[in-house]
């Protein structure tokens, strides 16, 4: 089999799942928050909220459920991507208890280290207020230290594998943290882009004013199509290890039919996750040319680097929950 056929059939199994109502309603949705990601950025200067973290240090709840509400609520809403925050992390702790007092050093610790990465860190002492143990018991907390993590942009509890992060465990917390954090300005900019490329996509797509009900149908399966195979090329270019999928030849079938059918504005989906055109240098032919992900997004620290993993990680999981 060769390696044409194999990608070819790779990516039909991301494909399984879909139908004709699922690809009406991504469509639908994927323009929507394409143009609201552009509402949010000419708005990104209408707030003065202090962010969580600022300073990778760690806030102590004075009023308990009230107060840590109102934080949820701050991060959620603001749309001023430069304080927001991608992860919240409260730890519940209490007087006279060993273990929170090895922990606080490490929380203090991990409060500055995951500063870049937008995580705020809260911590309720039971014994600071009534409405601090009231929230400590409202959460189900018991035992101390407990930490549990908040998304950022939903204010949502994150499900963590096992369940809180109970007792002095600095390692379990960094798996959480290493799985949902991520840099809040650069996400915003990443989606931004891609969601922009896509509705260009689309655009081009449905440029039938008088189509019919079934041809509609077809272009807006063409559409999902495309947003399936360009997640696809993303996830494996940043998620597999053989460097086989960290390039795309422009000749191959998969990428003939599904995003070169597209146009100019197909290929750019590509662009904005950061895949670059050059020339094949493995190739004879001087006329043969590839797609190839940009080096720069494998290094997390490189002030030149618009892209990221982890960011890139919550967009294409933000399209495939779109598009089923």
């Amino acid at each position: 089999m060769s390696e044409e056929t194999k990608e070819d059939e790779e990516e039909k199994e991301e494909e399984k799942k879909d139908d004709s109502e699922d690809a009406s309603l991504a469509c639908a949705e994927l323009l929507r928050l394409a143009l609201l990601s552009k509402d949010l950025s000419a708005l990104s200067k209408a707030t003065t909220t202090t962010r969580l973290s600022e300073d990778g240090e760690v806030k102590q709840l004075q009023r308990g459920g009230e107060e840590f509400r109102e934080i949820l609520m701050r991060t959620t809403k603001n749309t001023n991507t430069a304080i927001r925050c991608s992860v919240i992390v409260l730890v519940f702790s209490m007087n006279n208890c060993q273990p929170c007092v090895q922990f606080a050093p490490k929380l203090d610790r991990l409060a500055k280290e995951y500063k870049d990465l937008h995580v705020g860190f809260v911590k309720c002492n039971i014994h600071e207020s009534d409405m601090n143990r009231r929230l400590a018991n409202e959460a189900g907390v018991f035992g101390f230290p407990c930490a549990q993590m908040y998304d950022g942009h939903t204010g949502q509890k994150v499900q963590l594998e096992g369940g809180d992060v109970k007792g002095a465990n600095e390692a379990k917390l960094r798996e959480g943290l290493e799985t949902h954090a991520y840099n809040v300005e650069k996400f915003e900019r990443l989606k931004r882009d891609a969601f922009e490329a896509l509705s260009e996509a689309k655009a081009k797509i449905f440029c039938g004013e008088d189509d019919d009900e079934q041809e509609q149908e077809q272009q807006q399966q063409r559409f999902v199509t495309l947003v399936k195979t360009v997640t696809a090329y993303a996830s494996n270019a940043i998620e597999k290890e053989d460097a086989k999928y960290r390039r795309i030849k422009t000749s191959g079938k998969a990428f003939t039919e599904r995003v070169k059918s597209v146009g100019d504005e197909g290929e750019k989906c590509l662009r904005a996750f950061g895949f670059e055109k050059k020339k094949d240098d493995d190739d004879d032919d001087d006329e043969e040319e590839v797609y190839e992900i940009s080096p720069v997004v494998f290094d997390e620290f490189d002030e030149n680097n618009k892209f990221g993993k982890r960011e890139m990680r919550r967009v294409i999981k933000m399209l495939r929950a779109l598009t089923g």
